[in-house]
Protein backbone atom coordinates (compact mmCIF):
# COMPACT_ATOMS: atom_id res chain seq x y z
CA UNK A 1 0.00 0.00 0.00
CA UNK A 2 1.05 3.81 -1.08
CA UNK A 3 1.52 5.86 2.07
CA UNK A 4 -0.25 9.19 0.97
CA UNK A 5 -0.72 11.17 4.23
CA UNK A 6 2.46 13.52 3.53
CA UNK A 7 2.72 13.26 -0.25
CA UNK A 8 1.59 16.60 -1.91
CA UNK A 9 -1.69 17.41 -3.38
CA UNK A 10 -0.23 17.34 -6.80
CA UNK A 11 1.34 14.08 -5.97
CA UNK A 12 -1.62 12.13 -4.83
CA UNK A 13 -4.19 13.11 -7.61
CA UNK A 14 -1.57 12.50 -9.94
CA UNK A 15 -1.45 8.79 -8.11
CA UNK A 16 -5.33 8.45 -8.32
CA UNK A 17 -4.99 9.51 -11.86
CA UNK A 18 -2.61 6.75 -12.73
CA UNK A 19 -4.76 4.28 -10.62
CA UNK A 20 -1.70 3.31 -8.69
CA UNK A 21 -4.03 4.12 -5.64
CA UNK A 22 -8.09 4.48 -5.36
CA UNK A 23 -9.98 7.55 -4.05
CA UNK A 24 -11.23 5.30 -1.37
CA UNK A 25 -8.05 4.09 0.17
CA UNK A 26 -7.02 7.63 0.04
CA UNK A 27 -9.45 8.97 2.05
CA UNK A 28 -9.53 6.02 4.61
CA UNK A 29 -5.50 6.38 5.09
CA UNK A 30 -6.78 10.83 6.06
CA UNK A 31 -9.54 9.50 8.08
CA UNK A 32 -7.73 7.07 9.78
CA UNK A 33 -4.63 9.37 10.41
CA UNK A 34 -6.83 12.32 12.05
CA UNK A 35 -8.81 9.43 14.04
CA UNK A 36 -5.45 8.70 15.46
CA UNK A 37 -4.22 11.94 16.22
CA UNK A 38 -7.23 15.08 16.19
CA UNK A 39 -7.79 14.40 19.49
CA UNK A 40 -4.19 15.37 20.34
CA UNK A 41 -3.83 18.86 17.90
CA UNK A 42 -7.69 19.51 17.95
CA UNK A 43 -7.65 21.20 14.28
CA UNK A 44 -10.50 19.68 13.07
CA UNK A 45 -13.57 20.82 14.57
CA UNK A 46 -16.48 19.70 12.27
CA UNK A 47 -16.75 16.43 10.17
CA UNK A 48 -18.63 14.80 7.46
CA UNK A 49 -20.33 11.31 8.13
CA UNK A 50 -17.56 8.48 7.97
CA UNK A 51 -20.02 6.36 5.36
CA UNK A 52 -20.75 9.17 3.17
CA UNK A 53 -16.82 9.86 2.85
CA UNK A 54 -16.67 6.26 1.76
CA UNK A 55 -19.60 6.63 -0.71
CA UNK A 56 -18.28 9.92 -2.14
CA UNK A 57 -14.63 8.39 -2.25
CA UNK A 58 -16.53 5.45 -4.55
CA UNK A 59 -18.40 7.15 -6.51
CA UNK A 60 -15.45 9.29 -7.59
CA UNK A 61 -13.68 5.73 -8.15
CA UNK A 62 -16.34 4.61 -10.89
CA UNK A 63 -16.39 7.77 -12.96
CA UNK A 64 -12.14 7.30 -13.27
CA UNK A 65 -12.61 3.53 -14.54
CA UNK A 66 -15.07 4.73 -16.69
CA UNK A 67 -13.12 7.49 -18.09
CA UNK A 68 -15.22 10.18 -17.32
CA UNK A 69 -13.81 13.72 -17.21
CA UNK A 70 -11.90 14.51 -13.81
CA UNK A 71 -11.25 17.42 -11.90
CA UNK A 72 -7.70 18.69 -11.26
CA UNK A 73 -8.25 17.57 -7.72
CA UNK A 74 -10.22 14.59 -8.42
CA UNK A 75 -10.51 12.51 -5.13
CA UNK A 76 -8.41 14.78 -2.99
CA UNK A 77 -9.34 15.09 0.66
CA UNK A 78 -9.50 18.75 1.92
CA UNK A 79 -10.75 20.52 5.01
CA UNK A 80 -11.52 23.97 4.97
CA UNK A 81 -12.00 26.66 8.29
CA UNK A 82 -14.66 27.31 9.89
CA UNK A 83 -15.54 30.46 8.09
CA UNK A 84 -16.82 28.67 5.11
CA UNK A 85 -20.38 26.97 4.25
CA UNK A 86 -20.23 23.62 3.36
CA UNK A 87 -23.54 22.11 3.55
CA UNK A 88 -24.35 20.03 6.48
CA UNK A 89 -21.76 21.16 8.83
CA UNK A 90 -21.36 23.65 11.02
CA UNK A 91 -20.22 27.16 9.89
CA UNK A 92 -19.46 29.32 12.66
CA UNK A 93 -17.32 32.06 12.22
CA UNK A 94 -15.76 31.67 15.65
CA UNK A 95 -19.18 33.37 17.11
CA UNK A 96 -20.49 31.51 19.64
CA UNK A 97 -23.76 32.41 18.62
CA UNK A 98 -22.99 30.29 15.84
CA UNK A 99 -21.87 27.76 17.39
CA UNK A 100 -24.69 25.32 16.13
CA UNK A 101 -24.95 27.07 13.17
CA UNK A 102 -25.07 23.85 10.54
CA UNK A 103 -25.70 25.46 6.70
CA UNK A 104 -27.48 24.03 3.53
CA UNK A 105 -25.60 25.81 0.75
CA UNK A 106 -21.91 25.70 0.00
CA UNK A 107 -19.78 28.66 -0.50
CA UNK A 108 -18.91 29.82 -3.71
CA UNK A 109 -15.13 28.96 -3.44
CA UNK A 110 -15.87 25.24 -1.78
CA UNK A 111 -18.34 24.95 -4.82
CA UNK A 112 -15.09 25.42 -6.59
CA UNK A 113 -13.37 22.77 -5.36
CA UNK A 114 -15.84 20.15 -5.51
CA UNK A 115 -16.65 20.76 -9.07
CA UNK A 116 -12.80 19.66 -9.53
CA UNK A 117 -13.61 16.88 -7.74
CA UNK A 118 -11.99 17.45 -4.31
CA UNK A 119 -13.77 15.73 -1.36
CA UNK A 120 -14.46 18.22 1.17
CA UNK A 121 -14.05 15.67 4.43
CA UNK A 122 -14.60 18.61 7.47
CA UNK A 123 -14.25 21.85 8.89
CA UNK A 124 -11.21 23.37 10.78
CA UNK A 125 -10.40 25.63 13.93
CA UNK A 126 -10.33 29.11 14.39
CA UNK A 127 -10.16 32.06 17.28
CA UNK A 128 -13.07 33.63 18.44
CA UNK A 129 -14.80 36.00 16.21
CA UNK A 130 -12.11 34.78 13.79
CA UNK A 131 -9.52 37.60 15.11
CA UNK A 132 -6.17 36.22 17.23
CA UNK A 133 -3.40 35.17 16.38
CA UNK A 134 -3.86 31.36 18.56
CA UNK A 135 -7.01 29.50 17.59
CA UNK A 136 -8.69 28.69 20.38
CA UNK A 137 -12.49 29.15 21.65
CA UNK A 138 -14.88 27.83 23.90
CA UNK A 139 -17.07 24.81 22.24
CA UNK A 140 -14.03 23.79 19.62
CA UNK A 141 -11.25 24.20 22.57
CA UNK A 142 -7.50 25.11 21.61
CA UNK A 143 -5.90 23.64 18.74
CA UNK A 144 -2.41 22.91 19.40
CA UNK A 145 1.10 23.03 17.03
CA UNK A 146 2.32 19.47 15.95
CA UNK A 147 5.94 20.59 16.38
CA UNK A 148 5.28 21.38 19.97
CA UNK A 149 2.21 20.84 21.70
CA UNK A 150 2.63 23.52 24.41
CA UNK A 151 2.63 26.33 21.75
CA UNK A 152 -0.14 27.70 19.75
CA UNK A 153 -0.57 27.26 15.86
CA UNK A 154 -1.88 31.00 15.53
CA UNK A 155 -4.83 32.48 14.29
CA UNK A 156 -7.44 32.88 13.03
CA UNK A 157 -7.28 29.89 10.48
CA UNK A 158 -4.79 27.82 12.59
CA UNK A 159 -6.80 25.07 12.50
CA UNK A 160 -6.11 25.32 8.47
CA UNK A 161 -2.25 24.99 8.64
CA UNK A 162 -2.21 22.49 11.91
CA UNK A 163 -4.65 19.90 9.72
CA UNK A 164 -1.80 20.24 7.08
CA UNK A 165 1.20 20.18 9.09
CA UNK A 166 -0.34 17.31 10.91
CA UNK A 167 -1.29 15.20 7.66
CA UNK A 168 -5.13 15.58 7.71
CA UNK A 169 -5.78 17.49 4.60
CA UNK A 170 -3.74 17.78 1.23
CA UNK A 171 -4.99 21.60 0.80
CA UNK A 172 -6.64 23.99 3.00
CA UNK A 173 -8.84 26.84 2.68
CA UNK A 174 -8.23 30.15 4.64
CA UNK A 175 -9.27 33.73 4.85
CA UNK A 176 -6.78 36.45 6.01
CA UNK A 177 -7.27 40.10 7.27
CA UNK A 178 -4.68 40.77 9.84
CA UNK A 179 -2.49 37.57 9.62
CA UNK A 180 -4.82 35.03 9.76
CA UNK A 181 -3.16 32.88 6.42
CA UNK A 182 0.10 34.47 7.12
CA UNK A 183 0.96 33.68 10.80
CA UNK A 184 -0.33 30.24 11.24
CA UNK A 185 1.47 29.06 7.90
CA UNK A 186 4.52 30.46 9.68
CA UNK A 187 4.37 29.23 13.03
CA UNK A 188 2.53 25.74 11.62
CA UNK A 189 5.81 25.57 8.54
CA UNK A 190 3.53 25.71 5.71
CA UNK A 191 2.84 27.51 2.59
CA UNK A 192 -0.14 30.33 2.31
CA UNK A 193 -1.57 32.83 0.05
CA UNK A 194 -3.60 35.96 0.45
CA UNK A 195 -4.45 36.86 -2.44
CA UNK A 196 -5.18 40.01 -4.24
CA UNK A 197 -7.89 42.00 -2.61
CA UNK A 198 -11.48 40.89 -4.70
CA UNK A 199 -9.51 38.46 -6.41
CA UNK A 200 -11.60 35.09 -5.45
CA UNK A 201 -15.47 35.46 -4.45
CA UNK A 202 -16.48 35.96 -0.41
CA UNK A 203 -19.66 34.27 -1.17
CA UNK A 204 -20.39 32.22 1.58
CA UNK A 205 -17.63 32.92 3.67
CA UNK A 206 -17.70 34.99 7.17
CA UNK A 207 -21.70 35.45 6.64
CA UNK A 208 -23.70 35.77 9.35
CA UNK A 209 -27.62 35.22 9.10
CA UNK A 210 -29.37 38.55 8.50
CA UNK A 211 -26.44 40.86 8.46
CA UNK A 212 -24.40 42.24 6.07
CA UNK A 213 -21.46 40.42 4.45
CA UNK A 214 -18.38 41.58 7.03
CA UNK A 215 -14.54 42.69 5.60
CA UNK A 216 -15.07 43.02 2.22
CA UNK A 217 -11.96 45.47 1.84
CA UNK A 218 -9.56 43.86 4.41
CA UNK A 219 -9.76 39.59 3.74
CA UNK A 220 -9.00 38.17 1.39
CA UNK A 221 -9.20 34.31 0.72
CA UNK A 222 -6.49 31.91 -0.37
CA UNK A 223 -5.51 28.07 -0.28
CA UNK A 224 -2.51 26.67 2.08
CA UNK A 225 -0.93 23.58 0.99
CA UNK A 226 2.77 22.27 2.28
CA UNK A 227 4.32 23.46 -0.75
CA UNK A 228 4.56 26.41 -3.86
CA UNK A 229 3.27 23.69 -6.35
CA UNK A 230 0.08 22.89 -4.62
CA UNK A 231 -0.83 26.20 -3.82
CA UNK A 232 -0.80 27.27 -8.14
CA UNK A 233 -3.02 23.44 -8.24
CA UNK A 234 -5.18 25.13 -5.71
CA UNK A 235 -5.00 28.49 -7.42
CA UNK A 236 -5.58 26.96 -10.60
CA UNK A 237 -9.05 25.95 -9.58
CA UNK A 238 -9.93 28.74 -7.26
CA UNK A 239 -9.34 31.88 -10.05
CA UNK A 240 -10.53 30.47 -12.98
CA UNK A 241 -14.34 29.81 -13.19
CA UNK A 242 -17.29 30.45 -15.78
CA UNK A 243 -19.26 32.10 -12.69
CA UNK A 244 -18.54 35.80 -12.78
CA UNK A 245 -19.23 37.88 -9.65
CA UNK A 246 -19.70 41.82 -10.04
CA UNK A 247 -17.28 42.47 -6.89
CA UNK A 248 -14.59 39.93 -8.83
CA UNK A 249 -12.99 41.51 -11.50
CA UNK A 250 -12.03 39.49 -14.76
CA UNK A 251 -8.82 39.35 -14.45
CA UNK A 252 -6.40 36.13 -16.00
CA UNK A 253 -4.61 34.40 -13.23
CA UNK A 254 -1.89 34.40 -15.99
CA UNK A 255 -1.93 37.81 -17.11
CA UNK A 256 2.29 37.54 -16.40
CA UNK A 257 5.14 35.01 -15.54
CA UNK A 258 8.22 34.72 -14.21
CA UNK A 259 10.82 33.01 -16.55
CA UNK A 260 13.51 32.55 -15.10
CA UNK A 261 15.45 35.39 -15.41
CA UNK A 262 17.41 37.57 -12.41
CA UNK A 263 14.78 39.12 -9.47
CA UNK A 264 15.30 42.40 -8.17
CA UNK A 265 14.41 41.73 -4.48
CA UNK A 266 13.66 44.14 -1.66
CA UNK A 267 13.73 42.84 1.84
CA UNK A 268 13.33 44.58 5.24
CA UNK A 269 14.86 42.55 8.54
CA UNK A 270 12.57 44.62 10.78
CA UNK A 271 9.35 46.26 10.31
CA UNK A 272 8.51 49.07 12.58
CA UNK A 273 11.59 48.95 14.38
CA UNK A 274 11.08 45.75 16.42
CA UNK A 275 13.63 42.99 16.02
CA UNK A 276 13.04 39.34 15.57
CA UNK A 277 13.44 36.81 17.96
CA UNK A 278 17.18 36.25 17.97
CA UNK A 279 16.57 32.39 16.70
CA UNK A 280 14.41 33.32 14.04
CA UNK A 281 16.82 35.54 12.96
CA UNK A 282 19.36 33.22 12.34
CA UNK A 283 17.36 31.32 9.97
CA UNK A 284 16.18 34.82 8.22
CA UNK A 285 19.62 35.74 7.80
CA UNK A 286 20.67 32.12 6.14
CA UNK A 287 17.92 32.00 4.01
CA UNK A 288 18.64 35.87 2.37
CA UNK A 289 22.77 34.45 2.65
CA UNK A 290 21.56 31.67 0.19
CA UNK A 291 19.27 33.97 -1.81
CA UNK A 292 22.08 36.51 -2.40
CA UNK A 293 24.80 33.77 -3.76
CA UNK A 294 22.27 32.59 -6.46
CA UNK A 295 22.12 35.03 -9.69
CA UNK A 296 18.94 37.70 -7.93
CA UNK A 297 19.98 41.03 -6.84
CA UNK A 298 19.04 41.75 -2.49
CA UNK A 299 18.13 45.24 -1.84
CA UNK A 300 17.53 46.11 1.42
CA UNK A 301 14.63 48.47 0.89
CA UNK A 302 10.67 48.74 1.74
CA UNK A 303 7.53 50.91 0.74
CA UNK A 304 7.15 54.34 2.20
CA UNK A 305 4.43 54.35 4.80
CA UNK A 306 3.94 55.00 8.05
CA UNK A 307 2.97 51.83 10.15
CA UNK A 308 1.10 53.71 12.88
CA UNK A 309 -1.08 55.53 10.28
CA UNK A 310 -2.30 52.15 8.66
CA UNK A 311 -2.70 50.32 11.79
CA UNK A 312 -5.34 53.06 12.38
CA UNK A 313 -7.03 53.29 8.84
CA UNK A 314 -7.26 49.09 9.58
CA UNK A 315 -8.89 49.67 12.75
CA UNK A 316 -11.30 52.42 11.03
CA UNK A 317 -12.13 50.48 8.02
CA UNK A 318 -12.46 47.25 10.03
CA UNK A 319 -14.63 49.30 12.71
CA UNK A 320 -16.90 50.55 10.35
CA UNK A 321 -17.45 46.95 9.12
CA UNK A 322 -17.99 45.81 12.89
CA UNK A 323 -20.02 48.77 13.64
CA UNK A 324 -22.32 47.58 10.71
CA UNK A 325 -23.11 44.17 12.36
CA UNK A 326 -24.17 45.78 15.30
CA UNK A 327 -27.63 47.41 13.80
CA UNK A 328 -28.60 50.30 15.89
CA UNK A 329 -26.60 49.66 19.25
CA UNK A 330 -26.13 52.28 21.04
CA UNK A 331 -22.69 52.95 21.96
CA UNK A 332 -21.04 50.55 19.62
CA UNK A 333 -18.34 52.93 18.86
CA UNK A 334 -17.32 52.70 22.65
CA UNK A 335 -18.03 48.62 22.53
CA UNK A 336 -15.88 48.03 19.78
CA UNK A 337 -12.78 50.31 21.70
CA UNK A 338 -13.42 48.40 25.21
CA UNK A 339 -13.24 44.76 23.34
CA UNK A 340 -10.12 45.89 21.48
CA UNK A 341 -8.91 47.52 24.24
CA UNK A 342 -9.06 44.69 27.37
CA UNK A 343 -8.87 42.13 25.12
CA UNK A 344 -5.66 42.29 23.12
CA UNK A 345 -4.03 45.24 25.51
CA UNK A 346 -3.66 47.57 22.31
CA UNK A 347 -4.98 51.39 22.07
CA UNK A 348 -4.19 51.99 18.53
CA UNK A 349 -5.81 49.60 17.34
CA UNK A 350 -8.62 50.46 20.03
CA UNK A 351 -8.95 53.96 18.65
CA UNK A 352 -8.85 53.39 15.09
CA UNK A 353 -11.98 50.69 15.83
CA UNK A 354 -13.69 53.14 17.83
CA UNK A 355 -13.82 56.06 15.13
CA UNK A 356 -14.45 53.23 12.31
CA UNK A 357 -17.80 51.90 14.69
CA UNK A 358 -19.03 55.34 14.95
CA UNK A 359 -18.27 56.58 11.94
CA UNK A 360 -20.42 58.45 8.98
CA UNK A 361 -20.61 56.80 5.72
CA UNK A 362 -18.48 59.79 4.74
CA UNK A 363 -15.92 59.10 7.33
CA UNK A 364 -16.12 55.57 5.56
CA UNK A 365 -15.44 56.73 1.97
CA UNK A 366 -12.61 58.67 3.28
CA UNK A 367 -11.09 56.14 4.41
CA UNK A 368 -11.50 53.71 1.74
CA UNK A 369 -9.73 56.78 -0.22
CA UNK A 370 -6.84 56.87 1.78
CA UNK A 371 -6.31 52.40 1.40
CA UNK A 372 -6.27 53.53 -2.86
CA UNK A 373 -3.22 55.70 -1.76
CA UNK A 374 -1.52 53.29 -0.17
CA UNK A 375 -2.17 51.01 -2.60
CA UNK A 376 -0.86 53.53 -5.56
CA UNK A 377 2.08 53.70 -3.70
CA UNK A 378 2.90 49.98 -3.07
CA UNK A 379 2.09 49.55 -7.05
CA UNK A 380 5.09 51.93 -7.76
CA UNK A 381 7.17 49.99 -5.59
CA UNK A 382 6.66 46.99 -7.50
CA UNK A 383 7.57 48.16 -10.30
CA UNK A 384 10.83 48.85 -9.58
CA UNK A 385 11.43 45.62 -7.48
CA UNK A 386 10.10 42.24 -8.41
CA UNK A 387 9.07 40.89 -4.80
CA UNK A 388 9.48 42.87 -1.03
CA UNK A 389 10.19 39.80 1.35
CA UNK A 390 9.56 40.65 5.22
CA UNK A 391 9.45 38.37 8.26
CA UNK A 392 5.96 36.99 9.20
CA UNK A 393 5.99 38.54 12.84
CA UNK A 394 8.82 39.02 15.90
CA UNK A 395 8.68 34.95 16.83
CA UNK A 396 8.59 32.20 16.24
CA UNK A 397 5.06 30.27 17.90
CA UNK A 398 4.75 31.04 21.26
CA UNK A 399 3.58 29.12 24.58
CA UNK A 400 -0.09 28.43 24.88
CA UNK A 401 -1.22 32.00 26.94
CA UNK A 402 -4.23 34.11 27.44
CA UNK A 403 -4.82 36.68 24.59
CA UNK A 404 -3.38 39.64 25.36
CA UNK A 405 -0.57 38.60 27.80
CA UNK A 406 2.83 40.58 26.94
CA UNK A 407 5.71 38.37 25.61
CA UNK A 408 8.94 38.12 26.14
CA UNK A 409 11.51 38.61 23.22
CA UNK A 410 15.23 38.72 23.30
CA UNK A 411 14.81 39.84 27.08
CA UNK A 412 12.42 42.66 26.27
CA UNK A 413 8.60 42.49 27.28
CA UNK A 414 6.62 43.38 23.92
CA UNK A 415 3.07 44.06 24.01
CA UNK A 416 0.93 41.01 22.63
CA UNK A 417 -0.44 42.83 19.53
CA UNK A 418 2.51 44.23 18.82
CA UNK A 419 4.20 41.11 17.98
CA UNK A 420 2.14 40.62 14.72
CA UNK A 421 0.20 43.67 13.56
CA UNK A 422 3.20 45.73 12.61
CA UNK A 423 3.92 42.61 10.28
CA UNK A 424 0.23 42.43 8.78
CA UNK A 425 -1.79 45.20 9.29
CA UNK A 426 -0.37 47.81 6.86
CA UNK A 427 0.06 44.71 4.33
CA UNK A 428 -3.30 44.57 4.20
CA UNK A 429 -4.09 47.78 3.24
CA UNK A 430 -2.63 48.09 -0.50
CA UNK A 431 -4.14 44.72 -1.25
CA UNK A 432 -1.74 43.17 -3.20
CA UNK A 433 -0.95 39.10 -2.87
CA UNK A 434 1.13 37.83 -0.19
CA UNK A 435 2.84 34.21 -0.27
CA UNK A 436 4.39 32.88 2.71
CA UNK A 437 6.78 29.61 2.65
CA UNK A 438 8.78 28.10 5.22
CA UNK A 439 12.39 28.60 5.58
CA UNK A 440 13.76 26.75 8.05
CA UNK A 441 13.52 25.43 11.92
CA UNK A 442 15.17 26.99 14.96
CA UNK A 443 16.98 25.34 17.61
CA UNK A 444 13.94 25.08 19.68
CA UNK A 445 12.74 22.83 17.02
CA UNK A 446 10.15 25.33 16.08
CA UNK A 447 8.80 26.60 12.06
CA UNK A 448 9.30 29.40 10.92
CA UNK A 449 8.52 31.55 7.32
CA UNK A 450 8.87 34.70 5.44
CA UNK A 451 6.57 36.74 3.55
CA UNK A 452 6.61 37.38 0.24
CA UNK A 453 4.92 40.13 -1.47
CA UNK A 454 4.21 41.36 -4.94
CA UNK A 455 2.22 43.45 -7.45
CA UNK A 456 -1.60 43.53 -7.23
CA UNK A 457 -3.57 41.14 -9.87
CA UNK A 458 0.03 39.28 -10.70
CA UNK A 459 -1.18 36.07 -7.85
CA UNK A 460 0.68 33.57 -10.23
CA UNK A 461 3.80 35.13 -10.94
CA UNK A 462 4.38 35.52 -7.19
CA UNK A 463 3.50 32.29 -6.73
CA UNK A 464 6.00 31.26 -9.41
CA UNK A 465 8.80 33.46 -7.95
CA UNK A 466 7.87 31.61 -4.45
CA UNK A 467 8.88 28.71 -6.16
CA UNK A 468 12.02 30.05 -7.63
CA UNK A 469 12.59 30.75 -3.65
CA UNK A 470 11.57 28.02 -1.74
CA UNK A 471 14.82 26.12 -3.61
CA UNK A 472 16.74 28.63 -0.91
CA UNK A 473 15.06 26.60 2.05
CA UNK A 474 14.25 23.01 3.31
CA UNK A 475 10.85 22.91 2.69
CA UNK A 476 8.38 21.33 4.48
CA UNK A 477 9.76 19.42 7.71
CA UNK A 478 7.53 16.82 8.57
CA UNK A 479 6.55 16.88 12.52
CA UNK A 480 8.57 14.64 14.48
CA UNK A 481 5.69 13.13 16.40
CA UNK A 482 3.94 11.74 13.30
CA UNK A 483 8.08 10.30 11.96
CA UNK A 484 7.22 7.08 13.72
Amino acid sequence: MIHIIFKSATEITQLIRDKKISCVEVVKQFLNHIERHNKTINAITDIRDYNDIIIEARFKDKLLNKGGVLGPLHGLPITVKDTYNVAGLITSNGNPKLKGNIVVNDAELVTRLKKAGAIIIGKTNLALYALDWQSTNPWFGQTNNPYNLNHVVGGSSGGSAAALASGFTALELGTDAGGSIRVPAHFCGVCGIRTTESALPNRGNMETPKMPRFGRYLTSNGPLARNVDDLMLAMEVLWNNKQQFSENPPVALKQSQYNGEELNIAYSLVLDGLFLDKEYNEVYLSFLDKVRQSKHKLVQSKPSYSPNALINLWGRIAGFDFGATMKQMPLKGLIAYLFIKFKYKDSQWARGMRQGAKSSSSGYVKALQLKDDVSDAFTDFFSRHDVWMTPVSMAPAFKHQKTGTPFEINKWKIPYTKAFVPYNFPSTIPGHPIVVIPIGITKKGLPVGIQIHGQKWHDYKLLQIAKELEQFTSGFIIPDMFEA
